[in-house]
């Protein structure tokens, strides 16, 4: 009996359903959270009660109060969304809307193949058919093409906008045909009405094919746009780059010519054995930080901690190197500059501001560790760091143009499987790179 009186008045559960199973084409490649299945199931639950508690206060076949329904759903998607996938709330708003475009084209095709001059009654195997041959299709040309790296990272406009066009083809297109019909009294008989009925669901049909496959381009021209911006702040990184190593060689200039002066006095020194003793003593250890050459079994990585381990030295800082470069050869060497390039740059940044008389190091290890290759870079920094996904806040003022050594570092280790890890402690900064051997 209780169960009964449950099902009863579901009328609106066929929706919530329908929606629900469009959101998941698009959840299967998103960034989902953790037990991601419970959550699923909580949304279906909250529909459902949904569906059985608040649908009967809508009544079919009034237009704006069947609108409030369907906007009632759409926010629901929204909240599930979030609640499901780990998404900003711009791409949960985006995901709201392609799914309600979805359900809308599946909603639409089945009433065009079940459709003999009225409005058709339920069809169980053409309803079933129609709504997984469309999601299917859907989940096959749009819905794996829409995502990149688990979120959709669409702007607020884009979001709002997005919005407003997915609501106003659902509700105008086809919504406001099919809810003035009972309205109509004969209108199944009525030709005009036929015609209506027929166009609009055609209409309807090709308008979300269409804008699915205007928002697959945009996407895909975003993305590139976004790549030409990452590969030109590349291009100012090895700028900088090559600007300090033009520095670093105009220091060793300096040095050699000061070396040159001192080995001439030397030479031209007579007598006073401890005058020469000292001056031996000072141009061995003048060479010494020059004949310190890395050797880790990795060219492209042993040119790297070469030039930044000089850096380190002759700018005061403790440089201290331990790593077995030959556990790194399977990654390309524009990846390992990328990764090593920019944590051993940010480790130098960081430690550089800390103020004059403070302790100022930089620490690189590399091991292996059973079946993954660790990469660590430690070094002094002043002050706290706050994370934010897993990242550090930047404390620049221009936050959209800084940030990015980091996130190229993180690029690169999921390009190989792995992962990176940010601690701080007692002032110091640890990055932790772990990435399974090849």
């Amino acid at each position: 009996m209780f169960f009964s009186q449950l099902f009863t008045g579901l009328g609106g559960l066929s929706y919530c359903l329908e929606m629900l199973g469009a959101g998941m084409l698009f959840f299967f490649f998103l960034n989902k959270r953790k037990r991601f299945w419970l959550r699923l199931a909580g949304c279906l639950v909250a529909l459902f009660c949904c569906a059985r508690w608040v649908y009967p206060f809508f009544p079919e076949g009034q237009l704006w109060i069947s609108s409030v329904w369907y906007g009632l759903v759409y926010l629901l998607m929204i909240v599930a969304g979030w609640f499901c996938c780990d998404l900003s709330f711009e791409d949960a708003v985006y995901c709201a809307s392609c799914s309600y475009l979805v359900q809308h084209l599946a909603s639409s095709s089945y009433i065009l193949l079940a459709f003999k001059g009225s409005i058709p009654t339920w069809s169980g195997p053409l309803y079933y058919g129609t709504f997984v041959f469309v999601y299917l299709f859907v989940l096959v040309t749009f819905a794996r093409l829409l995502p990149e790296d688990g979120k959709f990272d669409v702007s607020r406009i884009t979001a709002i906008v997005t919005a407003i066009l997915a609501l106003a083809i659902t509700l105008i297109l086809s919504t406001y045909v099919k809810t003035t019909a009972p309205l109509l009294g004969d209108a199944a008989a009525n030709h005009e009405y036929t015609k209506l009925l027929r166009g609009s669901q055609i209409y309807a049909v090709a308008i979300c094919l269409v804008f699915l496959l205007l928002q697959v381009i945009q996407r895909r021209e975003l993305r590139a746009q976004k790549k030409m911006e990452q590969n030109l702040r590349i291009w100012e990184q090895r700028k900088l780059q090559y600007e300090l190593s033009k520095e670093n060689i105009d220091l060793i200039n300096r040095k050699v010519h000061d070396l040159k002066h001192q080995i001439a006095a030397l030479a031209q020194s007579e007598g006073d054995g401890e005058r020469k003793k000292n001056f031996v003593s000072e141009v061995q250890d003048m060479i010494e930080v020059y004949d310190r050459d890395a050797d880790t079994g990795n060219e492209a990585l042993d040119t790297l901690l070469m030039e930044k381990g000089l850096y380190c030295r002759l700018h005061g800082i403790e440089w201290t190197c331990v790593a077995d470069g030959t556990i790194l050869q399977f990654i390309d060497v524009v990846d390992l500059y990328t990764m090593m390039g920019n944590a051993l740059d940010n480790a130098i940044e960081g430690t550089e501001k800390c103020g004059e008389g403070c302790w100022k190091t930089v620490s690189v290890r590399i091991w292996k560790k059973e079946l993954f290759s660790v990469v660590q870079v430690e070094n002094t920094y002043p002050g706290e760091v706050h994370l934010e996904n897993g990242l550090p806040i930047t404390s620049k003022a221009d936050a959209s143009n800084h940030g990015f050594g980091l996130r190229s570092i993180q690029n690169v280790a999921k390009k190989y499987d792995g992962t990176i890890d940010i601690k701080t402690e007692e002032q110091r900064f640890i990055l932790t790179i772990l990435i399974p051997v090849s």
